[in-house]
């Protein structure tokens, strides 16, 4: 089998669909005495502390989530740039205590707060980190040294020689150790580590703009090559995305051949379920060759058909200057647990989407679309409508009072419900299989986690709240349709008042 066998990903999508039935018919049962580690640790590892004094950015978030930096930008990164995004992206912002559990909080958000991405940087022209390749720590905010030496040139040929990867100052690449959230989600949880890296990326890539770095998200690449440059299985931890982060029009030399990597990390956890629907569905999304990466990055899809349609609705967006700055935002951000039902204003509203809805720069063509259920906006109908990304307006779909379907369609959740709006990602999934195989599965819910993790900081920057959540699959196609009838939800985000500030 190989990524064109696409059936895999068919099967995979049907066999994790979440029902009204299925939740109830298959109760999940935490076992905490297998909870896995949240971070990889490398023991006896050499390691480089990073700089903890850190001014971050004071760049409006809206600016720095819905613009990029130019592709050839000569900014140079030290070791204090490199930080600061790497912390945006992934760095501990707070600890609680939840129910007698301790968690971590980091600064992206991530499903049940189980943060399956790991970070690893190639470093190239970053002032004050010597040339090689790291893990990133989020703990104690440092980066463990994996390999010497200057691994650029490798991570571009496994990428069929991407010029941005040639040209980068330094590559972040981003795994998933499934066991992370397959403890809680089980075979479904395929889909949440894309959601999480998606997330995660939204992070790092406002960072970088605020930095005046460009960054580009790369997903077709030889999954073998890496795993062996990382020290990953492609069993239990997989490859997700590369970032190729800077520009330098210094000349690269050939990297050699890595050996297995000599140093080991400590389990996770002492024991860990596979669940082979997972495993076969990243088993077959793997690229293995040059010539299936080379057929993925050149697979485009037709032609939007999005266009103005004749009830579209355009809503004026606040100025970037109201809004809180990134670093400030990102420190503030989490996920909140409780809508007030109260309204936000049609203008904070058109102001989120339009800020974190544009297509990141990427290898990949864009792949979703989105939706809203509009429960109490000021200034719209409540209803339920979609949103024209290349028009930037809202078309209304449905008028009327849903409240009781959204709660319902997000798990029965009251967060839904009590929203003011709950936006909803989806794809054609036969479009996006037929363009890129299925790697077309991987990005579309990486996609969809970029452009719902934007939304979080573009709601957290406002004020607002913001929260995840998942979904009956089917039912929400029924809910949406005719208009999105053939396409399957990847991400909801609820948006609106948090309860504890009403």
């Amino acid at each position: 089998m190989a990524n064109d066998y696409i059936e895999a990903a068919r099967v995979y999508h049907e066999v994790t669909k979440h029902s009204y039935t299925s939740v109830r018919s298959s109760p999940n049962y935490l076992d905490w005495d297998t909870k896995p580690m949240p971070y990889k640790i490398y023991p006896g590892a050499a390691s480089l502390a990073l700089p903890r004094d850190l001014s971050l950015s004071a760049v409006p978030a809206l600016t720095a989530i819905s613009t990029s930096a130019p592709a050839d930008s000569p900014f140079a990164i030290d070791i204090e740039t490199l930080t600061r995004i790497l912390f945006c992206a992934d760095g501990l912002t707070r600890r609680k205590s939840v129910g007698g559990e301790n968690y971590h909080f980091r600064a992206a958000p991530s499903a049940g707060a189980l943060y399956p991405i790991e970070v690893y940087v190639a470093a190239g022209d970053v002032a004050g980190v010597e040339r090689g390749l790291y893990h990133f720590s989020p703990a104690d905010l440092r980066m463990t040294g994996l390999r010497r030496g200057d691994w650029r040139e490798y991570i571009a040929r496994a990428a069929s020689n991407r010029p941005s990867i040639l040209s980068a100052r330094a590559v972040i690449a981003l795994s998933s150790i499934y066991w992370r959230s397959t403890w809680k989600y089980r075979g479904r949880a395929y889909r949440y580590c894309f959601w999480d890296g998606g997330t995660l990326l939204a992070n790092l890539l406002a960072a970088a703009t605020a930095e005046g770095i460009p960054a580009e998200v790369i997903t077709a690449f030889e999954d073998p090559a890496l795993e062996t440059l990382l020290g990953i299985d492609g069993e239990h931890e997989g490859m997700v995305a590369l970032v190729a982060l800077g520009c330098t029009e210094v000349a690269r030399e050939k990297s050699p051949t890595p050996d297995a990597l000599a140093i080991e990390s400590i389990p996770v956890s002492e024991k860990e379920v596979v669940y082979n629907d997972l495993w076969k569905m990243h088993r077959e999304s793997r690229l293995v060759s040059l010539s299936e990466v080379e057929a993925v990055a050149s697979g485009t899809l037709d032609a939007s058909s999005e266009s103005p349609s004749a009830n579209l609705i355009e809503i004026a967006t606040l100025p970037d200057d109201d809004a809180l700055r990134l670093g400030e935002t990102i420190l503030r951000r989490g996920s909140t647990r409780a809508f007030a039902q109260d309204s936000i204003a049609a203008e904070e509203l058109a102001t989120i989407m339009a800020a974190s809805s544009a297509h990141p720069r990427a290898d990949f063509p864009r792949l979703t679309d989105t939706y809203l259920i509009v429960n109490a906006v000021e200034g719209m109908e409540a209803g339920a409508y979609y949103y024209n990304r290349q028009a930037g307006g809202f078309e209304l779909l449905k008028a009327g009072n849903f409240r009781g379907e959204a709660g319902y369609l997000c798990l029965e959740q009251p967060l839904g419900m009590d929203s003011s709006a709950l936006v909803v990602y989806m794809t054609d999934l036969e479009r996006a299989l037929g363009a890129l195989g299925n790697r077309g599965y991987r990005d579309a819910h990486l996609e969809a986690g970029i452009l719902g993790g934007r939304a979080y900081l573009a709601a957290y920057s406002l004020g607002r709240g913001a929260t995840g959540l998942t979904f009956y699959d089917d039912d929400t196609t029924k809910f949406l349709e005719p208009h999105a009838a053939g396409k399957s939800p990847l991400l909801m985000v609820a948006l609106g008042v948090p309860r504890s500030r009403a």
